[in-house]
């Protein structure tokens, strides 16, 4: 979108955290808007479900700078929405993520300075390749705390070393094998081999969570409603259990958006928190040229999850104030397999939570490709319990073993493609890769006046990568100048 758009109506397509935070914007800017979304509940992966009576996360397990001064904090602080009412700090004892290699393990600290000293400490023989790996997070992380970043015009991305693969970045440092594996744990975060992830994704992502972690005080489900419940106080209009079934143009110009139940609401502009091949199918072929479309359709997805959620004995398994990620190598010493753990208090009296999560392909699934969840029939229950248990097994080698352990639930990508609409039922969208970049820019560029994306996949994964998203946004529709001037006005 070129121009700023003539026109006071908005309609949204989705009600994740990137739709939902899209929506309050832009109805703080006076717009009226509607968001639309096809599942009976907003908040898509930031819900929580229940299961034997205890919450489960989805989406949202920790998230980083939320800081009063920190790029998050800052978005929460404009969208009127508190932090203090939703999540707590995370980090008590000093560590946010331990991370347990075959040789040895490593604490992530809060604070920039902490992580330096701990690098410099477990690898002194790294010493030179750390001096420049700290002057290039420090010089990012003081770009995302500039308001301009907001508007997506700090340019952390001046220098064109931060495009390359953060894995080719270590290796013209000669950093030791140890010091790659600590620093590969970012780009696994979002689902990006350290080999394709660039450096500058690489370092936003490691420099929010060491500006500060945070965990929800109770769900995600209160989440969802309080991002809902602060959008519809604006004025905005929800519209639940019946998605979009195709966006009307006129002459290339959008004009509006017609729902599942067959009915139209015009618009002069919309903004798609979709995935960007599933905005491909509300649109006539014709629409966009054939090149652009073969662009979105051969956008490769990054690596699907296997989440197991496990009632365990509250009083013999408390909740942990940090991570747990355990994590295999192979014979060169780089990381094979990642599992992550993560141990919160439970709803039900006598339990608590340990959720465990690791990659599992969506080519591992295809024999049930066709089907809906629900209707997977026992062979597909069988291989999900089966790997269920085998990590449960695993969790018990790294917990000491585990009392009044319960499976509660497993899902798979599957899952997750029927639940937010994703092609290969990936949590993190498009690969990030350097391979990819320019490819995932010209979607911040869709040839259709009136028409853009947000959410995770329009600028970056996770909260803070998809709210930005939100806020690039809302730069399309209203211009720079003027979403400055607000920004101004609130930071």
């Amino acid at each position: 979108m070129k121009n700023p758009v003539e026109g006071k109506n908005i309609v949204i397509i989705g009600s994740g955290v990137g739709g939902l935070s899209a929506g309050i914007i832009l109805s703080l800017l006076q717009f009226n808007v509607t968001i639309v979304e096809k599942n009976p509940v907003p908040g898509g992966l930031m819900r929580s479900y229940r299961r034997s009576g205890i919450e489960c996360p989805v989406g949202v397990h920790y998230v980083g700078a939320l800081g009063e001064d920190e790029p998050l904090g800052k978005m929460f602080r404009f969208l009127g929405i508190g932090v203090a009412d939703l999540f707590e700090r995370m980090g008590q004892d000093g560590v946010i993520d331990r991370y347990i290699f075959d040789k040895f393990t490593f604490d992530f600290p809060v604070s920039i300075d902490a992580y330096e000293n701990n690098l410099r400490s477990m690898f002194p023989q790294d010493a030179a390749a750390i001096d420049v790996i700290m002057k290039d997070l420090r010089e990012i992380s003081g770009r995302m705390q500039e308001t301009s970043f907001l508007l997506n015009q700090a340019d952390p991305f001046q220098s064109i070393e931060y495009f390359n693969p953060m894995g080719e970045y270590l290796q013209k440092l000669n950093a030791s094998i140890g010091l790659q594996d600590v620093l590969a744990m970012p780009s696994q975060l979002i689902g990006v081999p350290m080999t394709e992830c660039p450096v500058i994704f690489h370092n936003m992502i490691l420099a929010g969570y060491l500006f500060s972690c945070w965990r929800l005080k109770e769900n995600g489900s209160k989440m969802a409603e309080v991002f809902a419940g602060r959008f519809k106080n604006l004025g905005g209009k929800l519209i639940l259990n019946n998605g979009a079934d195709k966006i009307l143009l006129k002459e290339k110009k959008v004009i509006g958006v017609r729902l599942e139940s067959g009915a139209d609401l015009s618009a002069d502009a919309v903004v798609a928190t979709i995935h960007p091949k599933a905005l491909l199918a509300l649109l006539e072929p014709q629409s966009l040229r054939s090149s652009f479309r073969e662009r979105i359709l051969n956008l490769t997805e990054t690596d699907g999850v296997i989440v197991v959620q496990i009632s365990v004995d509250a009083l013999a398994h408390q909740e942990l104030t940090h991570n747990i990620y355990r994590l295999h190598t192979d014979e060169n010493g780089f990381i094979t397999e990642g599992i992550f753990y993560q141990v919160r208090r439970g709803n039900v009296n006598g339990a608590n939570l340990l959720s465990i999560i690791t990659k599992s392909l969506y080519s591992e699934w295809s024999q049930w490709e066709l089907t809906k969840t629900g209707k997977r029939g026992q062979e597909y229950e069988n291989k999900k319990m089966a790997i269920a248990n085998a990590l449960l097994k695993k969790a018990g080698g790294v917990f000491g073993g585990l009392k009044n352990a319960r499976i509660v639930d497993v899902f798979t990508p599957l899952t997750l493609r029927d639940y937010v609409n994703c092609p290969e039922g990936s949590c993190y969208g498009v690969l990030r890769s350097a391979g990819q970049l320019l490819k995932i820019a010209s979607l911040n560029n869709i040839p259709l006046s009136g028409l853009c994306l947000a959410g995770q996949n329009a600028l970056s994964p996770g909260v803070l990568g998809t709210i930005l998203g939100s806020f690039n946004a809302a730069r399309q529709i209203v211009g720079a100048e003027r979403l400055a001037q607000e920004l101004k006005k609130a930071t």
